[in-house]
C-alpha cells in the first residue's frame, strides 16, 4: 500500500514593473521573504535564468503557479496584461505603492495610479509600513490558499486511492 503524499509546495507567480529600484526592493524584501515563510514557492520571470521567449516563459509560469500577485506599480501593461490572464484560472493578489491609489495632475500618462478598472478591487498598499504590508499579505494569501490547498488535498487522495486500487 502506499503511502501518504506530501503536499507540494504551493506556486505564486509575481508580476511587477522590472527595474525599478522601490518595487524590486519590495520583491526582494517584502514578498519573497513573506511567503518563502508560508513556503510558498515565488517566481518573478526576470529572477529566472532561462534561455526561452520571456512571453512564453511567463505563460509558463503563469500557468504552473497556484496564485498570482500583480503589483500595480507604474501601471505596466505587461502587468496588467497576467494578471488578467491569470485571473481567469487562479487568484490574484494586487498590490500598489500606497501614493497610487490617486489621480496626480503631474501624471498625464496615468502611470502613476491603479487604473480605474482595478481601484474596486482590494489593493493592499506598500510603502507605509513593512511591518503592516508583509502582514497584510500573509493574511491575504492565508485567505486565497485554503481552498487551493483543498483542491490539492483531494488530487492526491484520489491519486493515492487510484494507486491502492
Amino acid at each position: 500500500m502506499a503511502g501518504p503524499r506530501s503536499l507540494r509546495q504551493l506556486r505564486c507567480f509575481v508580476a511587477s514593473a522590472f527595474g525599478k529600484s522601490d518595487v524590486d526592493r519590495v520583491f526582494s524584501k517584502l514578498v519573497k521573504p513573506t511567503l518563502k515563510k508560508m513556503r510558498v514557492v515565488v517566481s518573478r520571470v526576470d529572477r529566472i535564468n532561462h534561455n526561452d521567449d520571456i512571453d512564453d516563459k511567463i505563460l509558463e509560469l503563469l500557468n504552473k503557479a497556484d496564485f498570482c500577485i500583480a503589483d500595480l506599480t507604474y501601471a505596466r501593461p505587461s502587468v496588467y496584461y497576467e494578471a488578467g490572464y491569470a485571473i481567469a484560472s487562479k487568484p490574484v493578489i494586487f498590490v500598489a505603492r500606497k501614493d497610487h491609489f490617486k489621480a496626480r495632475d503631474n501624471d498625464l500618462e496615468g502611470n502613476l495610479r491603479v487604473h480605474f478598472d482595478l481601484q474596486m478591487k482590494n489593493v493592499i498598499p506598500w510603502g507605509n509600513s513593512d511591518k503592516v504590508f508583509c502582514k497584510t499579505l500573509q493574511k491575504r494569501v492565508g485567505l486565497i490558499s485554503k481552498p487551493i490547498l483543498k483542491s490539492i488535498s483531494a488530487v492526491n487522495e484520489r491519486e493515492t486511492d487510484e494507486e491502492a486500487f
